[in-house]
């Protein structure tokens, strides 16, 4: 038999087993499921420095397996429309799209500031994925709140700009493309008719939101948000709710915060992803192929 449906009917039968034993845990367990929660963001397809394959791959070896009542949450800059034609970017990427329709488990996508017109599409719930803002889950009786991380950015770096603003102005950068997005002063004045006087500080921090986070100075302040006993305040948290989030391209794990980190090749760290079992969250690498 040929290698290949020697894998195919391995992985069917791994599939078939692993959905066996969650029904028998599940009956010792007061007739709750066992679920497992797979987060991962910032994969940044369409960007020459995204490592594609080794999405792919993770898909097919860890996201397969996942069973009817697995959680598998995209968190944002899966796609990256802000560089290249948004239709283009999706064209070239119909085997990931494939290959997450082809998943039993439930795909829930957060959108992020580099694929944010998403959340314009209004896709119905048949195709591939639901697609919003912001998601709650909860796991062994903890809830999570699973946001991409751009309102982070905007509440600790980009006052004046309200977290909707700066919304507004990610729809407008994913439709901007060729040399790139020009100046982000004149794009901030086109969508929201906000400038700057000359002199102005904010300026250059302004004009940081199409750097690139590896080159970043301030992102340090997202992480210390999202690190504060605050953080409830501005995005509206309970008072036990566990935040997971990605953009800033840092993965790190705290107690009851997460960075599920990125994957692009100009990323000191890469190819990271969060697991969530039993109340446990757990940050793990998927490991490149040789």
């Amino acid at each position: 038999m040929p290698r290949r449906l020697i894998l195919y009917f391995q992985q069917k039968q791994f599939c078939t087993l692993n959905d066996q034993f969650r029904k028998i845990a599940s009956i010792h367990n007061n007739g709750k499921v066992n679920q497992l929660i797979l987060v991962v963001s910032d994969v940044h397809l369409g960007y020459q420095e995204s490592n594609r394959r080794d999405f792919l791959n993770f898909l097919e070896e860890v996201c397969k397996p996942l069973g009817l009542d697995d959680h598998l949450v995209l968190l944002g800059d899966i796609l990256d429309f802000w560089r290249r034609n948004n239709v283009t970017v999706a064209i070239e990427n119909q085997l990931i799209f494939k290959t997450l329709e082809s998943l039993k488990s439930k795909v829930h996508y957060i959108v992020g500031n580099h694929d944010y017109t998403l959340i314009t599409l209004r896709l119905p719930t048949s195709q591939f994925f639901d697609v919003r803002k912001t998601l709650r889950l909860e796991d062994n009786d903890i809830p999570y709140n699973f946001i991409h991380g751009y309102q982070l950015e905007a509440l600790a770096i980009f006052e004046p700009l309200t977290i909707e603003e700066y919304e507004s102005l990610c729809i407008s950068l994913c439709q901007r493309t060729g040399d790139f997005i020009g100046d982000i002063l004149s794009v901030l004045w086109d969508t929201l008719h906000l400038s700057f006087k000359k002199g102005d500080k904010r300026q250059k921090t302004i004009r940081a939101i199409t750097e690139a986070p590896e080159s970043r100075r301030d992102m340090h302040k997202v992480d210390q948000l999202a690190r504060s006993s605050v953080r409830g305040l501005f995005l509206g948290l309970s008072r036990n709710e566990r935040l997971v989030f990605g953009h800033t391209h840092r993965p790190f794990i705290e107690e009851d915060v997460a960075n599920t980190g990125s994957w692009v090749a100009d990323a000191k760290i890469q190819n990271t992803y969060l697991k969530i079992e039993d109340g446990k969250m757990e940050l793990k690498t998927f490991k490149k192929k040789k």
